[in-house]
This record gives C-alpha cells, sequence and structure tokens, in this order.
C-alpha cells in the first residue's frame, strides 16, 4: 500500500511540474525534464548577456562623460591662469577662452558659477572708474573723436572679455547682468 501511494503522490507531483512547465513553455509538457531545463538555461543565458552589455554600454558612456569633462576642466585650468597673468593681451585670451567653456554642456551649475567669480576684480576695477559709457583705451581716436569721448571710461580688452564671460555666466544661472556690464561687454574699437 506505501508503494503504491508513494508511485501515485509520484505521478502527481510529476503531473504538477509537467503542467506547471507546460503553462511557462508551451511544449514543456511533450519534452523531457532536461530538455525543459536546458531552454531555461540558455534563455537565463541570454538574458544575463543581455544585461551584461546593457552595464557594459553604460559604464563607457560613463567613462567618456568623465574623461571629457577632465579635459574640460583641463582646459578651464589653462585659461584660468591666463586670466592672472600681468600682460593685458594673455588676460583678454583667458578670459574669451572662459566665456566659451562656460557655455559648454560639460559645464555644470558649479562650474558657471565659479566661472562668474573670476569676473569679480576686474569688474570691480571698470566700476571704481565709472558706469560706462565705455571706451577701448587703443582705439584709434581722430582729434575730433578725443574732445567727444573725454567722458568716456578707458577699459582694455581684457575688461571687456570679462564682462562677456559675467553675461554668459548670468545668462547660463537666469540671473540678470547689470546694464552696465552689458554695455561693456558691447564695447567695440570704433
Amino acid at each position: 500500500m506505501t508503494a503504491g501511494l508513494t508511485g501515485a503522490a509520484a505521478a502527481q507531483g510529476t503531473g504538477a511540474v509537467h503542467g506547471f512547465a507546460g503553462a511557462v513553455l508551451p511544449m514543456a509538457a511533450s519534452q523531457p525534464w532536461y530538455e525543459v531545463v536546458t531552454s531555461v538555461a540558455t534563455l537565463v543565458a541570454a538574458l544575463g548577456a543581455i544585461g551584461a552589455i546593457v552595464v557594459g554600454i553604460f559604464t563607457i558612456r560613463q567613462r567618456a562623460e568623465s574623461d571629457a569633462r577632465a579635459q574640460w576642466w583641463s582646459r578651464v585650468q589653462w585659461a584660468v591662469d591666463l586670466s592672472f597673468e600681468e600682460e593685458r593681451s594673455r588676460r583678454t585670451v583667458g578670459f574669451e577662452a572662459l566665456a566659451l567653456l562656460a557655455q559648454s554642456p560639460l559645464a555644470r551649475a558649479g562650474d558657471v558659477e565659479f566661472l562668474r567669480g573670476l569676473t569679480l576684480d576686474t569688474l570691480a576695477a571698470v566700476q571704481s572708474r565709472g558706469e560706462g559709457p565705455f571706451s577701448l583705451e587703443d582705439a584709434s581716436q581722430t582729434v575730433e573723436g578725443v574732445s567727444s569721448q573725454s567722458h568716456r571710461v578707458t577699459v582694455g580688452r581684457d575688461e571687456v572679455a570679462a564682462a562677456r564671460l559675467r553675461s554668459v555666466t548670468d545668462a547660463a544661472q537666469n540671473l540678470a547682468t547689470p546694464g552696465w556690464i552689458d554695455e561693456l561687454a558691447r564695447t567695440r574699437s570704433t
């Protein structure tokens, strides 16, 4: 009796396994268990491979972005060094480069705030001389121009470049730029 009960229970258990496998895999009921396991193992391996590919792509993208940010930051360091040079033409190049770098999609909010801060001393020096109208100190002036521009604040190209950097960083942060800085940023040789 025990043997018959055990055989019936085993037959019922096997039927339950085939019933479940048949619901999961359509032809599993007619296939031996080892073929079902092989099919499931193949499916799991394929899903694992797809997962590995997705992780690999994510890692490559993250590394590429990290490398691009590192290169961007080394350019920022070079331009910052130039913006503190004694020679005004080198400072101009530094501020102009920083204005371009501030517009990069690699520049984050904290980076833009840092770049904005680099203009504070230069613009404070200009403001202490007056808030416009402005004329470039190296602009060629005729005798007539001298008398009409005698009331203008004379500025250097480096100060104009600093004003451009300030305008770019203010725009990136959705801040209002003071009117005299906008006017200074638009100053050109005449």
